[in-house]
């Protein structure tokens, strides 16, 4: 009787690990769909504000915008004398011309020669 006992007390405590796993396989599968779906709420916002910005981007880089901005903040006109800079003020409002600058490599001649060593 003893090891029928034995037995059946194992089986239970068998029983009552594999609940208990299943149990806790059921609440992290159930955490995980509600990750998942908070994700997906945070890529649709994402995802709005990104045509959002992408709206208002277009509307920023318009034609008739540019004009406006222009006109209100540099007070330039389309086609007027003041779009463009008279000779007599450019070396006051540009900087002076600079020579190019010519890259020139290194020469690593002297150094790479046979029977040049340090």
């Amino acid at each position: 009787m003893t090891m029928r006992r034995a037995l059946h007390i194992a089986a239970l405590v068998i029983i009552a690990l594999l609940t208990v796993g299943l149990y806790k396989a059921k609440t992290d599968a159930a955490q995980a769909r509600a990750h998942v779906a908070q994700l997906e709420h945070d890529i649709a916002d994402t995802q709005a504000d990104m045509r959002a910005l992408r709206a208002e981007i277009a509307h920023l880089e318009t034609p008739e915008h540019v004009e406006q901005l222009a006109q209100q903040q540099l007070g330039l006109h389309p086609g007027g004398e003041s779009a463009a800079l008279p000779e007599s003020a450019m070396e006051t409002h540009l900087p002076a011309p600079q020579a190019p600058r010519v890259n020139t490599p290194p020469n690593h001649a002297q150094s790479t020669a046979p029977g040049n060593r340090h």
